[in-house]
């Protein structure tokens, strides 16, 4: 979608970019949704609400990270 016709030149360069990028991407977003679910379901950051909102915060920069990964993948191929 993002490389254009696939007939053109370079669009399997493209594709093979955007593959890696979002392969990539999934390690902070495993690590973004794993903070998530330890902030809802951990019963020590339950009680402690300043160490909750920390947790999301760093799942929330995580999750950055992986959306930052994924557009560098859009970017030309190089």
């Amino acid at each position: 979608m993002f490389c254009g016709d696939p007939l053109e030149q370079g669009y399997q360069k493209c594709v093979d970019q955007m593959e890696l990028f979002a392969g990539a991407s999934l390690i902070p977003a495993v690590l973004a949704l794993v903070l998530m679910i330890v902030a809802f379901t951990s019963p020590a950051l339950r009680v402690q609400p300043a160490l909750r909102a920390q947790t999301l915060g760093y799942s929330l920069v995580a999750w950055m990270i992986a959306g930052g990964t994924v557009l560098m993948g859009w970017l030309p191929a190089i």
